[in-house]
């Protein structure tokens, strides 16, 4: 699908996973989207002989990702990459710091019409590389940008999840209204709400 956009990035925590399910924080704006990049790997391998490829085969790895936000609110930095808010509303940088599997979802503006939402569910973000230079006579801005690798859940092995709100497959619509309150998948129902493993 031919995409023009980028909007409404949210992120929730996950708190608990095991090999029966995955429990998320509350889903939480995570910052003015300006990019969102996956780059999935694929890890090949050929069995040749006689001259010739017997057998081909693929496995797949983890996706890379780039988020690039206009900022980002000091609670969401902390939040996502286990940093530490002081008593002096600073924010501290340290070696303890242990950045927690989230899970990344928005939605972008479809060139048919209609915008395609999506949910990543296990991201693990790095530090965003910082730049700063004084100012120029035409303004430049520096922004944040994150990278890190989106790996399958534990549990179901899931690991991204999207629709398009046009889709006329769709029997239930009802759940673009709640696509950023909760992290949805699959098992999303609307009688039960659920969409959250765990």
């Amino acid at each position: 699908m031919a995409i023009k956009g980028l909007k409404d990035l949210h992120y929730a925590i996950i708190t608990a996973e095991d090999d029966a399910s995955t429990t998320y924080s509350e889903v939480k704006p995570l910052g003015p989207a300006m990019a969102l990049n996956l780059a999935p790997s694929v890890n090949r391998a050929n069995l040749r002989a006689d001259d010739n490829v017997l057998f081909s085969d693929s496995a797949k790895g983890a996706i890379a990702v780039t988020l690039n936000t206009a900022y980002l609110e000091k609670e969401v930095e902390a939040d996502i990459l286990g940093k530490t808010i002081d008593a002096n509303g600073g924010i501290t940088d340290s070696g303890d710091d242990d950045a927690p599997y989230i899970a990344i979802g928005g939605r972008a503006l479809s060139a048919r019409g209609g915008y395609e939402y999506f949910w990543i569910y296990r991201v693990k973000l790095a530090p965003a590389e910082e730049n700063k230079e004084t100012l120029q006579e035409t303004p430049a801005y520096q922004t944040p940008n994150l990278s890190g690798e989106a790996i399958p859940r534990l549990h179901d092995k899931a690991e991204k999840y999207k629709m398009w709100d046009q889709d006329p497959d769709i029997t239930d619509n009802t759940i673009f209204d709640k696509w950023f309150t909760q992290v949805i998948d699959k098992n999303y129902s609307a009688g039960t709400g659920g969409g959250v493993e765990g």
